[in-house]
């Protein structure tokens, strides 16, 4: 009888270290896949913040060379 209970207390250790093992594999994929979603993220700011930077230099640009000499004494330009 005490082998069993013995044989029991063995198998129960060894379902738990798999899952502690099971565990801590699921959270690293999980912290892998959080980091490389945050660094798109961070890359996709980057590229729409120059877009919007192209964008508003093409809005704000003289429209005669007048306005550009203009500016250019300025030194708005």
């Amino acid at each position: 009888m005490t082998a069993y209970v013995a044989l029991g207390v063995v198998a129960l250790v060894v379902i738990a270290l798999g899952l502690l093992v099971w565990f801590a594999y699921r959270a690293g994929k999980s912290n892998a896949s959080v980091t490389t979603a945050e660094a798109g993220t961070a890359s996709a700011d980057g590229v729409t913040q120059k877009a919007e930077a192209m964008a508003q230099a093409q809005a704000d640009k003289p429209a005669t060379e007048d306005d550009v000499l203009a500016r250019l004494k300025g030194g708005t330009a």
